[in-house]
């Protein structure tokens, strides 16, 4: 194999020709070596700034998961509020319902209690008076159902029965003792 041919010529003065590609090397090995210091200090620098980078990066990642941390807790928090405050308003508004719904019923007794004591004082009232007057005759139905279904509940009594015995009960003892009065007079004139 033949790798390659050179002529060679024959040079006056071979010790300069030497001196030249010794120099020649030399120079070419010095401008190597500054070439390679210069990337190494490059290397070094880019080195240097990619340790500083990688730490900024890792403080960012945990400041971010802190950050993140804190607004989770942060959130955790306006969110429990905002159920406690909406089970406040929805506790609110059932008891405003049932306050609403008791008011109602409250209105609804006193108007039957009203009714009943309107009754009642029609009751005592003479027949003669109940004929002449022609608006309980014209009482709506409806409220008249209401009313009976009322006198029928467990809870309202109706005072007809009891009245009559109070007034029986006061009739016979006002009768005795006049009677025991007369009595007692009446052998008193004899005599």
């Amino acid at each position: 194999f033949r790798l390659g041919s050179l002529k060679l010529q024959e040079v006056p003065n071979p010790a300069e020709v030497v001196k030249e590609l010794i120099g020649y090397c030399l120079d070419s090995l010095g401008k190597l070596q500054a070439k390679t210091e210069h990337l190494q200090r490059e290397n070094e620098k880019l080195f240097s700034n990619w340790s500083d980078v990688e730490k900024r990066l890792e403080k960012c990642v945990e400041a971010k998961e802190k950050l993140e941390a804190d607004l989770y807790s942060r959130f955790v928090l306006v969110l429990n509020e905002k159920k406690a405050k909406i089970r406040n308003l929805q506790k609110l508004l059932s008891e405003a319902k049932e306050s609403a719904v008791d008011a109602k019923c409250a209105r609804d007794s006193i108007a039957t209690t009203q009714m009943v004591i309107k009754r009642e004082n029609d009751y005592d009232a003479s027949t003669d008076e109940e004929s002449e007057n022609p608006a309980r005759a014209s009482l709506p139905s409806a409220l008249e159902r209401r009313d009976s279904s009322l006198l029928g509940s467990p809870d309202i009594v109706d005072p007809a029965p009891r009245r009559k015995r109070r007034q029986r009960t006061a009739n016979s003892a006002g009768t005795g003792a006049k009677v025991a009065a007369y009595e007692a007079e009446q052998p008193a004139q004899e005599k």
